[in-house]
């Protein structure tokens, strides 16, 4: 997997296109679910321009995933957290779930980190409330750790780390 697009069982992963932010924004139907994804800062309504603006597009790696019928399935964003290949804003294509697009997305954004550095943990934040996001999580061996100090909400959100396995690595 060392160049773009990544594929595996008939998914691709690769870098987010301007005109599939436009298709992602479409998934958010209200301030609450905005929320949940892109935290208490994300404005709502958004606009494209302002949508692009609160992904921090210009400091943060966005993908998306296409399912093997090439439907767009899933986005999500990484940028290295204090050493960590951290994973941001993961969300799936609400007409395509349960259908495994959220363990592949967060799979393949673990290769893409790992094409982009050498990472021994992966990290993530998630609202205590999203219980399918935190069970999907678990199920990919992320672990509750403590709550950085420098992260805003720890009223509200579990901060999750992963080891690297050694095919990761």
């Amino acid at each position: 997997m060392s160049q773009w697009p990544l594929q595996d069982d008939g998914w691709t992963l690769a870098p987010a296109a301007d005109a599939e932010f436009d298709d992602v924004m479409s998934w958010f139907p209200d301030a609450h679910s905005v929320d949940i994804w892109g935290g208490p800062n994300f404005r709502y309504p958004f606009t494209s321009e302002t949508f692009r603006e609160d992904c921090r597009v210009d400091v943060m790696a966005s993908y998306v995933l296409r399912n093997s019928a090439g439907e767009l399935a899933a986005f999500g964003q990484s940028y290295d957290r204090e050493g960590r290949g951290h994973l941001a804003r993961l969300v799936s294509n609400p007409a395509l779930r349960r259908q495994g697009a959220g363990h592949k997305l967060i799979r393949m954004i673990i290769a893409a980190l790992e094409m982009a550095g050498d990472y021994d943990e992966y990290s993530l934040f998630v609202y205590r409330d999203n219980t399918p996001a935190y069970q999907c999580y678990l199920s990919l061996g992320f672990v509750v750790v403590e709550y950085p100090d420098d992260a805003p909400m720890p009223d509200k959100c579990l901060f999750l780390t992963r080891q690297a396995t050694r095919r990761e690595r």
